[in-house]
């Protein structure tokens, strides 16, 4: 039995390499070289063969259907190209290689006419990258025409006779190296002689990568007819048929295929361009359908990797505080305070390094919003601050949205709004108002003077009239008659008129003797005199002293007191004195305040280099001394 197959497959082989075999295979599509720099615009290389190998052309956009994740995306343009091929004359001559025939001529001389007539017919428009592979270490050659591909052949000279598997290995790294050419398809023309045994794991390994590689091999098999059914000649069939490549048996007599009809099919791509849909880093995949007469084939997952991140939006120099005040000493709604907006300023980059354009940006404060923009500039924001009345710290956080509708909100950045409140009170409000005080009292001033002046005028006339001794009765109303005569009757015109006796001055009917405060602090020199000037009285629950007139109601102007240097308040008539954490501190007789302490009449304070005495108008009365007698 075993006899019987084996000269089954002899016979079967025998007249299987009579004839060109080629590979048979269905519609096969194929996805190449994607790129994605442009992203969201990709565009990638697509080759569709038919049953017999041909390459399908004139296809058109409708017939072709992407899918991306297995979703389908929209095709905006479908090429095709007619890159060339890149191909590679492999020659491995081995001792069948110089068999001659009936004629003198020898195999591999009826090998390098047929090339060269393939040569001469093709036109170097085609633009087809050609090289020749010589055996042993001779590096290969690029030929840019194939006039000298013709001539490098007829310069070639059969000297070695050894084959080796190393020809054709060289063969697919010039064909797998980068080319400018997008589509241009790789393919070897592999011319041998039958490999011994222990060639074919070298033979196995080189077809698995020209099948990793997409690299087309053909192969010519040199050597006598009783060779071509051996394990050696099954070999290189068997890397034709993995690679998609055709093989021919060659004994001298049978006829040889020019090269045209391998490149031919391979010198066609299409190039096909989408917009992607991909929102997320990882792994994809992309897959291509045709509609081939009705049959829809479809090409194996494309796989790759994408890195897609959102902008990302980052404050510029933030500030780290803002001051709000006051422009004037009247001004005291906050909306009004200076400044009433911020500039903020940001920068956008993309971390997956493909810069795309904005929908819009948005600036937050406290989580609410505060400014968007959705036209260009995408980097400047204004913060409205006219609504903060008090100090406080806010969060402010960014979003930016690109055109994918992808988007990133940044991390929190506190900023501190400080905001300075004019001083409550008479005198600060008297400060803000000094205008319209100075006038009210001008005003007050001149009704008062023409008071005492039209006063004096009555005075005046009275004292004429008595020292002249004559009675003047005047006509006067009934009503100023009664305010006019006395108690007892007496027409005041009659009577006595005292002339600069009096020491009181005229009093205003309506005002009021200011009442004395309870207490007073008397200024002090540097020796515990008093110093002939004002003494500073007591008279609000809360005095605070200090240089700066916003914090303290009593300014004290030297470079020992601080802005906000020492507290006195009034308790249930006890005077209690604090320090304000000053730099130059409080004393209380000689004794720095650490504590709030409660004031005696007399107590020398000392705020800063300035001194003074505490005074009680009454002063508490001292306990009488009590003399106890001893007892002996």
């Amino acid at each position: 039995m075993r006899k019987f197959l084996a000269v089954f497959l002899s016979v079967y082989l025998l007249f299987a390499g009579l004839n060109p075999a080629r590979a048979q295979s269905a519609v096969r599509l194929s996805l190449y070289t994607l790129q994605t720099a442009s992203f969201p615009a990709m565009t990638a290389g697509l080759d569709v063969f038919d049953a017999t190998g041909n390459f399908v052309t004139g296809l058109t956009p409708d017939t072709v259907t992407l899918l991306e994740d297995n979703q389908p995306r929209p095709l905006n343009s479908l090429e095709e190209l007619q890159p060339g091929a890149e191909f590679a004359l492999a020659l491995d001559p081995g001792p069948y290689f110089a068999y001659r025939d009936a004629n003198a001529v020898n195999r591999f001389d009826k090998i390098v006419q047929v090339v060269k007539e393939w040569a001469a017919a093709h036109p170097d428009s085609l633009d087809d990258d050609l090289s020749l592979l010589p055996t042993g270490g001779t590096p290969a050659t690029h030929l840019a025409t194939t006039a000298a591909f013709s001539d490098a052949l007829t310069a070639y000279q059969l000297l070695s006779l050894v084959s080796s598997p190393e020809t054709l290995s060289r063969a697919l790294d010039v064909v797998s190296e980068p080319t400018s050419q997008t589509g241009r398809k790789p393919v070897v023309l592999y011319i041998t002689s039958v490999p011994t045994e222990g060639d074919f794991p070298v033979l196995q390994n080189l077809t698995q990568r020209a099948v990793a590689e997409h690299i087309r091999v053909h192969i010519w098999i040199v050597a006598s007819q009783d060779f071509f059914s051996t394990s050696g000649a099954t070999a290189l069939k068997d890397l034709a048929i993995q690679t998609g490549g055709q093989y021919v048996f060659f004994s001298g007599e049978e006829p040889l295929p020019s090269p045209e009809m391998y490149l031919a099919p391979l010198r066609h791509a299409y190039r096909l361009e989408y917009s992607s849909g991909i929102l997320t880093s990882g792994g994809h995949t992309l897959t291509v359908q045709v509609n081939l007469n009705g049959e829809m084939v479809t090409s194996a997952a494309l796989p790759f990797e994408l890195d897609v991140q959102p902008p990302n939006p980052i404050l510029l120099a933030p500030p780290v505080q803002i001051v709000r005040t006051a422009p004037d000493e009247r001004t005291t709604a906050a909306s009004s305070f200076l400044p009433t907006q911020q500039p903020i300023s940001i920068i956008i980059e993309f971390p997956d390094g493909r810069t795309r354009p904005l929908v819009r940006t948005a600036l937050y404060v406290d989580g609410v919003l505060a400014d968007e923009n959705t036209a260009e500039p995408f980097d400047q924001f204004t913060w409205d601050l006219r609504g903060y009345a008090a100090s406080g710290q806010h969060i402010l956080t960014l979003e930016a949205v690109d055109n994918f509708g992808l988007s990133k909100v940044s991390l929190g950045v506190p900023v501190l709004v400080t905001v300075v409140r004019p001083q409550d009170g008479l005198l600060p409000w008297l400060s803000r108002n000094s205008l319209w005080v100075a006038l009210g009292a001008i005003l007050f001033a001149g009704g008062g003077l023409g008071v005492i002046l039209s006063r004096g005028r009555v005075k005046k006339r009275r004292s004429a009239i008595v020292s002249r001794g004559s009675r003047v009765v005047v006509p006067v109303p009934a009503k100023q008659s009664r305010f006019l005569h006395g108690a007892r009757g007496r027409d005041p015109l009659t009577q006595s008129v005292q002339t600069g006796g009096g020491k009181r001055g005229l009093r205003l009917p309506w005002t009021r003797p200011a009442k004395p405060s309870d207490a007073y602090l008397v200024r002090l020199k540097d020796d515990g005199q008093p110093i002939t000037a004002p003494s500073i009285p007591i008279t609000i629950p809360e005095m605070t002293f200090g240089s700066d007139p916003i914090q303290a109601t009593r300014i004290l102007d030297d470079p020992s007191v601080s802005p906000l240097h020492a507290r006195l308040k009034e308790e249930h008539g006890e005077y209690i004195l604090s320090d304000e954490k000053s730099v130059a501190g409080t004393w209380i007789n000689y004794e720095q305040l650490t504590t709030p302490r409660r004031l005696q009449h007399g107590d020398v304070l000392h705020i800063g280099r300035l001194s003074y005495r505490f005074m009680q108008r009454k002063p508490p009365e001292r306990p009488t001394p009590q003399v106890i007698p001893t007892t002996r």
